[in-house]
């Protein structure tokens, strides 16, 4: 699977769990086994990066244990699709999710399959560009789903 949207598990800094809205831009697989808890550690990009692994041009599925991803994150934004002040992520503010063209900041680096969440559906907004709206049965799906990863301080 390419080119489709997640939601993807992190831990902050502060040891909260967050996710994020990602749309997968090139993926692979190990060619060897992948250790769940380094993969989703605090070095989990140092330790992914330095995995041996193969292109996969035809796609990957999500729930393969040796998936690994690249990800364009999704900024959340506010009903005018300019970013909300607060949180990052799970900001109550947030109405859409724009796509970035720098990535939101962050670095691209490989993602394992042990932090997506599921895979989700984006509606395209009628006028604000690169802007989606994640429905409320998704959104509710992925918490619901979150919180079974990793317990109730999930929120």
């Amino acid at each position: 699977m390419d080119d489709d949207d997640v939601a993807v598990l992190f831990t902050m800094e502060d040891s909260s769990k967050v996710f994020a809205i990602g749309n997968i831009e090139q993926v692979a697989v190990a060619d060897g086994t992948v250790d769940a808890r380094r993969a989703t550690g605090s070095s989990s990009a140092e330790y992914l990066r330095q995995l041996s692994m193969s292109q996969r041009s035809n796609g990957v599925f999500i729930n393969d244990p040796k998936g690994l991803f690249i990800l364009r994150w999704y900024r959340e934004v506010k009903g005018d699709g300019t970013p909300p002040d607060g949180p990052r992520y799970q900001n109550r503010a947030c109405k859409y999710y724009k796509l970035t063209s720098d990535n939101d900041g962050e670095a691209f680096r490989w993602t394992s399959n042990y932090q997506i969440i599921s895979k989700v559906y984006l509606k395209k907004h009628s006028t604000l560009p690169l802007c989606y709206s994640l429905s409320a049965a998704d959104k509710k799906m992925v918490t619901s789903t979150m919180k079974k990863m990793v317990g109730p301080e999930a929120e």
